[in-house]
């Protein structure tokens, strides 16, 4: 039989039994078992991999997200160029996958999310850093709670990147087609013409202000007023050719702008080089437009300011009895007319004389040349004389009778009126060392003596001929020449 102590005692004994093995069930089942030694510490080092990897491709989908920047816009439409430009290659590309299309534009270092950089081996090393987490994942207990919290990562990293990729692509394709020029097939060499055509404008500008400046270098009234000195007429050409096409280079660009807005609506590429290269031409154009007229009388002013200088060289060319004036200053006058009168645009230009204008004067400086020319012609004749016989030696009749010989073979019916020498032998004597091939010298010995002999035949009722022939005696070779050397007029009355 127990006692009353004995039954308390024993009923607290089993209380305490049960309360230490509730106790211990409670601790037990609430602790989380520790990973196997060396798997621990794989799977630690894995999460601080997979926050990396969590990083780059959240850095990735940025990118991808923002789409294709300009430079990858314009790297994206040189490789349509390129296929563009070689059709077979063209054709198998667009028969390839997505994946092949993106895997052979990375091999070419074109891709649309990060430029500069080859995004397909970004995604594949990606991949690999998941392929070694997940290696970790699968030799680690599954149900352990941080072996399940990396693994939700893992998934969510390669949902990620395969969602990434799609997103990329299809930048890419989007991209490709914005930057397609099969629907517009000229639009190459129409932007390379419009360049030219902007390029030509503003050539012609810088021209005009050349032009401009030029003005205030003019002489006074007896000076040449040469812009050639002062002024590159190739420049004056293209302000010529620019003035007469600025109005149907303006016209032409308008039409491509209409034309192409489609394609530039869609692509930022060839927006930006029409823009960029095009955007300048209105401004070159109203530029142009304003200072022309400034240009074009300049250049009428340039001309009357020669045509005046013209005058007063014929004037002395004729007082001086100079004829080479015409083939020296006045020469160089005309030439600098007939070069403004070449490079005057055929144009009508408010304010600015017309070409009609200028060619008129040019056609002035013509006529006033060759009257100046005749009347200097008509000077000399009417004051040449026969020159006088006046050489002494005793071969005088001889030298005579030779030039009387050449002359009557060549013209046989001649009628010769006067035969005279009016000077003595002009007599030439000397050595010279000179090199006749590379390396080889060699001495030339000169001895000869000239002659000219003036021979008088009518030419018409009112006009004689002085024929005036040379004789040379080269006592080197021991030869005698004779040649014809001049022809010149005289007034019959003057005989």
């Amino acid at each position: 039989m127990f006692n009353n102590k004995d039954v308390v005692m024993r009923a607290l004994i089993s209380t305490l039994l049960i309360f230490i093995s509730l106790s211990s069930w409670s601790l037990t089942a609430g602790a989380v078992t520790p990973l196997p030694y060396g798997v621990r510490d794989d799977v630690r080092r894995q999460t601080q991999n997979m926050g990396e990897i969590e990083r780059e491709i959240e850095t990735i989908r940025a990118s991808v997200a923002a789409g294709p920047s300009p430079q990858q816009q314009a790297m994206l439409a040189q490789f349509q160029q390129m296929l563009a430009a070689n059709p077979q290659l063209k054709a198998q590309f667009d028969a390839a996958t997505p994946e092949q299309q993106a895997q052979f534009m990375a091999q070419l270092g074109i891709t649309s999310a990060a430029p500069g950089s080859d995004m397909m081996t970004q995604y594949g090393w990606l991949e690999q850093r998941l392929d070694s987490v997940e290696a970790v994942i699968n030799r680690a207990p599954a149900d352990h709670p941080d072996v399940v919290a990396l693994k939700q990562r893992h998934d969510a990293a390669r949902s990620a990147i395969r969602s990434t990729e799609s997103a990329d692509a299809e930048n890419t394709s989007s991209a490709l087609a914005a930057n397609d020029l099969s629907d517009f097939p000229n639009f190459e060499q129409d932007l390379a013409t419009a360049e030219s055509m902007t390029m030509a404008i503003a050539n012609a500008v810088n021209a005009a202000k050349s032009a401009i400046e030029s003005a205030n270098g003019a002489p006074n009234a007896d000076e040449m007023w040469l812009l050639s000195n002062t002024f590159n007429f190739s420049q004056l050409k293209s302000l010529k050719q620019a003035v007469e096409n600025v109005d149907g280079f303006e016209t032409q660009i308008g039409q491509w702008q209409r034309q192409y807005a489609p394609l530039f609506s869609r692509s930022s590429v060839y927006a930006g080089q029409w823009q960029a290269n095009i955007q300048y031409f209105p401004q070159l154009a109203a530029n142009l437009r304003a200072m022309a007229p400034q240009v074009l009388t300049l250049l009428a002013s340039n001309i009357r300011h020669n045509l005046g200088v013209l005058d007063q060289l014929i004037a002395t060319a004729v007082e001086r009895r100079a004829a080479s004036y015409f083939d020296g200053g006045i020469r160089q006058v005309e030439g600098e007319i007939n070069a403004v009168v070449e490079a005057y645009p055929d144009h009508r230009l408010a304010g600015a004389p017309q070409q009609s204008a200028v060619t008129a004067l040019q056609q002035q400086a013509a006529d006033r040349i060759a009257a100046g020319q005749a009347g200097l012609a008509d000077l000399v004749v009417a004051e040449r004389r026969m020159p006088g016989d006046h050489y002494s030696g005793d071969d005088a009749d001889e030298l005579k009778d030779k030039a009387v010989t050449f002359i009557e073979r060549r013209l046989p019916d001649i009628d010769i009126l006067e035969v005279t020498i009016c000077c003595e032998w002009d007599v030439e004597n000397y050595e010279e060392v000179v090199e006749d091939y590379p390396g080889h010298w060699v001495k030339r010995v000169h001895n000869y003596r000239d002659i000219q002999i003036t021979i008088l035949s009518p030419k018409d009722d009112e006009r004689a001929l002085i024929r005036i022939v040379g004789i040379r005696q080269n006592f080197v070779t021991n030869q005698e020449s004779i040649e014809l050397l001049n022809e010149l007029e005289m007034l019959s009355d003057n005989i």
